[in-house]
């Protein structure tokens, strides 16, 4: 594809001298579609550059300050697998304070299992929050449960992580 348009502007010049007339409205077209293009992708660049900070989603209020008290709001309305989420939030965030984990934005619930697995926390407690993550990645990514179960489950299990971490 290359090689034909290179052999395309190297007849080009022979127009030049074989049809001059032909030549220089083509090339003077050439020219200002050229400039046309520059000067669209200047205009888009600047425009987005100008162009405010898009606002937030309805409804999204940005990162949640206290996990564990949004947890009981979302309870005491019902939302119990929203509430279960929030307390395994607020479980990692007391186990990266107290540098059982390493809580990272690229670190998978797999990565922290696994990490909890090989920490020196209590072990029985380990394989409650083992279990809990992977119950909960059930829920929230397959049937979307909504049992107070595992919101009970996961409020003793953050109990324990208060006490113990």
């Amino acid at each position: 594809m290359i090689d034909r348009i290179l052999d395309w502007l190297s007849g080009f010049e022979h127009l030049s001298v074989s049809a001059p007339a032909l030549f220089w409205p083509i090339f003077i077209a050439l020219g200002l579609i050229l400039i046309f293009m520059i000067a669209q992708i200047v205009w888009v660049i600047s425009a987005a550059m100008r162009a405010p900070e898009p606002l937030s989603e309805p409804g999204f209020s940005g990162p949640v300050r206290d996990p564990a008290a949004e947890a009981e709001r979302q309870a005491a309305i019902g939302n119990f697998l929203e509430a279960a989420h929030y307390l395994m939030l607020a479980s990692f965030r007391a186990l990266a304070e107290r540098s059982v984990i390493d809580l990272r934005p690229d670190r998978s619930n797999r990565w922290i299992r696994r990490t909890l697995r090989s920490s020196k926390l209590n072990q029985e407690l380990v394989r409650e929050l083992d279990g809990l993550v992977a119950r909960t990645e059930r829920h929230w990514f397959g049937d979307r449960e909504n049992s107070p179960d595992i919101y009970t489950e996961w409020k003793s299990a953050f109990e324990q992580v208060m006490r113990a971490a």
